[in-house]
């Protein structure tokens, strides 16, 4: 049974399957609690059955640890998730094999990159301080002084702080501080974590409109913050909407590979595709009105801005390796709202299937060609980047000759 003192009780389940656990109501409750939709927990006769669906990760409670696995190597959902943060690099011989799974992974991952941050400079700026002194700085907040019905002391004041307290600090505080609590970060990255929170006291509390908007905080003079403050959104992003705040020892960080994949094929075929294609993400009104939108994982324009092809990424493919029948529909509804002659569904292969969906079927009547190109995860990362290669080039093609992805 867990229990709230000593070491956790440590549970792993696989990507979208389940297992049994001896949880106390308690811990049940506050698992589910902190990771909501992305992880089923229901009562069983042995105590509680835990069912994982597309989220990877670790979700941590006073007494207990659960880990999700997922179904393709450690190092290649890094490899996917650097495709997410903008090309961050990270080091297979420091995280690759790091303790405590993909969360012990991107820890250590995250280490490097703050320190990196930190020790090229730590971002200052200044910033205005209003307060009453006994002796004046800066200049008098003259409103402030009229209400105070002609005190001569203390003086309302207006100044410039050069402080710690920026955006680009209190982003990247928070995620080392959502890292720290969590059970399943090994202990030598959390020392280090706090020691690099140390050097950033003074740093205020995550904001409510820190994450919104494009990073125009970046600048010349911190661009050397960029790398921490990307892996950073997405540490926070993966610890959910509470961001590890409050006062409970309960903690998650959780990445849906469904998202991972998507960003994945759609940076690194941009990447690849730049000069001859354009991938971007818009919205496609399915009718004249415009009242049912939608919008397609990748739309390919040519250098004049025409459509071209539109593709759709899937990361859970079902029994049998036969692509699902909602994907050919909703691939279809794209090409005939787009008015292309063909599509393309990209799908993840863990290794797993048996059969192999067709490479491409022709739409009755409308001669719509759907195709299908696997992206095999369960290999090297070069034998990954030499399938994207492929893929790059099988989506250029104009005419109806398929390459085979095999």
């Amino acid at each position: 049974m867990s229990g709230d003192a000593g070491e956790p009780v440590v549970y792993q389940v696989a990507e979208y399957q389940q297992i049994e656990a001896a949880l106390t109501d308690d811990a049940a409750r506050r698992l589910q609690g902190i990771a909501g939709p992305r992880l089923t927990l229901s009562p069983s006769p042995q105590g509680y059955r835990i069912r994982a669906s597309s989220y990877v990760g670790s979700i941590s409670a006073p007494g207990v640890v659960v880990h999700i696995v997922p179904k393709v190597p450690l190092d290649n959902v890094l490899h996917l998730l650097t495709w997410s943060t903008e090309r961050i690099a990270f080091g297979t011989d420091t995280v690759g094999h790091a303790k405590g799974g993909l969360t012990g992974a991107v820890a250590a991952w995250y280490v490097r990159v703050l320190e990196r941050a930190l020790m090229l400079g730590i971002d200052r700026s200044y910033i205005e301080e209003a307060d009453r002194l006994v002796a004046l700085r800066g200049r008098i907040d003259w409103p402030a002084h009229a209400r105070g019905v002609g005190l001569p002391t203390p003086i309302p004041c207006r100044y410039d702080e050069w402080s710690l307290d920026t955006r680009a600090n209190r982003i990247v505080a928070a995620a080392a501080r959502v890292l720290v609590r969590h059970r399943a970060v090994p202990q030598a990255s959390a020392f280090v974590l706090r020691r690099l929170l140390g050097r950033l006291e003074g740093v205020g509390p995550l904001r409510s409109d820190d994450l919104g908007g494009a990073e125009r905080f970046l600048t010349r003079l911190n661009e050397h913050y960029a790398g921490a403050v990307r892996l950073a959104r997405l540490v926070l992003h993966a610890a959910g909407p509470a961001h590890g705040a409050g006062g409970a020892a309960v903690s998650a960080f959780l990445v849906d590979m469904n998202d991972a994949f998507e960003d994945f094929v759609f940076a690194s075929l941009q990447q690849r595709l730049r000069g001859r294609w354009d991938a971007v993400k818009r919205c496609v009104p399915l009718d004249v009105d415009s009242h049912v939108r939608s919008e397609p994982d990748l739309l390919f324009t040519d250098t004049s801005g025409v459509n071209v092809l539109v593709a759709d990424c899937t990361y859970k493919i079902a029994h049998g390796g036969r692509g699902r029948t909602p994907d050919y529909y909703q691939l279809l509804a794209y090409c005939t709202a787009l008015g292309l002659p063909r599509g393309v569904l990209v799908y993840c292969d863990a290794g797993g299937a048996t059969t192999a969906p067709p490479r491409a079927i022709e739409v009755r009547l409308a001669g719509t060609r759907l195709e299908t190109f696997p992206v095999h995860l369960g290999g090297s990362i070069a034998d990954i980047d030499g399938q994207l290669d492929r893929l790059a080039d099988h989506l250029y093609l104009t005419g109806s000759t398929t390459i085979d992805p095999s």
